[in-house]
């Protein structure tokens, strides 16, 4: 076990199922075991997912054509929105340790609009304080595809924040790009921006840090990025702005990310602190 004992940890990125969780474990003893004290929490798809992800891979050795698995892929997807009631009961076990976030699906036709704005409005309603979007996996066009979501969790509370779970484009998925966040920025400066896995390869973590440093409403989430990236932004950007995620248990484990925050270089126990705790509780209290 990692010794986290001279940090308290504030998890920005924690969902409430994964693949990394132990046979019979919860999600509050994975926490407690690794000290961390809160965590901003959301769902994850729970269809069979995984399995089907092991099929595809093996498919793929077979030779199966990628863009095959891309069909599959999106057939695999939950149309509308994904039940968020496993978030609401685990908040309900430790209500001062859980903020939830609603993953949102903007992905809908005319029709849907109504229907699918009211669900989220309902969780507003029920103490939800931030809406995390997906571009690759709901498959909608960003930045032009929340325009409408922004306006929306905008009027309902101008408080509300934004988690994008950012990443380059690429031919099978769209992407949630820096400069395209920096649009977002732009054109709703009282929105706050989370942006999730901002370091998740060099190149990637310049982008982020040129483009985007500027914009003092705009956080920078840590999880499955590559620690000299986050040296690096914490560098370009400053540590205030920076934020500790795990994305565990479903991409990541919390003793991986934890100690890429632990083993950073030249950084002080003052700044690691403010990382992994106290800069997302601020952002949280500041509504």
């Amino acid at each position: 076990m990692i010794s986290t004992t001279n940090f308290k940890i504030f998890d920005a990125h924690l969902h409430t199922y994964g693949m990394f969780l132990k046979p019979h474990e919860d999600v509050i003893s994975y926490m407690d075991y690794y000290n961390v004290e809160k965590a901003i929490i959301t769902t994850i798809n729970r269809t069979n997912y995984h399995s089907k992800q092991r099929e595809y891979a093996s498919d793929l050795k077979k030779g199966e054509n990628l863009s095959n698995y891309l069909n599959d892929f999106k057939n695999m997807i939950p149309k509308g929105q994904l039940s968020h009631q496993d978030v609401i009961d685990l908040a309900n076990k430790a209500p001062d340790r859980f903020y939830k976030f609603f993953w949102f699906n903007p992905n809908l036709s005319a029709e849907e609009e109504e229907e699918n704005y009211k669900i989220l409005e309902n969780h507003f309603k029920k103490g939800f304080l931030g809406v995390k979007i997906h571009a690759s996996f709901n498959f909608f066009k960003f930045p032009k595809g929340i325009e409408k979501l922004i306006t929306f969790m905008q009027e309902f509370d101008k408080n509300i924040l934004l988690f994008i779970h950012s990443h380059p484009k690429s031919k099978f998925h769209d992407g949630s790009e820096p400069q395209d966040i920096a649009k977002l920025a732009i054109k709703f400066p009282d929105l706050r921006i989370i942006v999730g896995h901002a370091a998740f390869c060099m190149e990637y973590a310049v982008s982020v840090g040129v483009l985007l440093k500027k914009f003092g409403n705009v956080y920078f989430e840590t999880s499955c990025s590559v620690s000299l990236g986050i040296y690096n932004l914490i560098k370009t950007l400053g540590y205030k702005r920076m934020i500790f995620g795990s994305d565990s248990p479903t991409t990541s484990t919390l003793p991986i990310e934890i100690e890429k925050i632990m083993s950073l270089p030249r950084i002080s126990n003052e700044a690691k602190q403010d990382v992994f705790y106290n800069n997302v509780l601020n952002l949280l209290k500041s509504r």
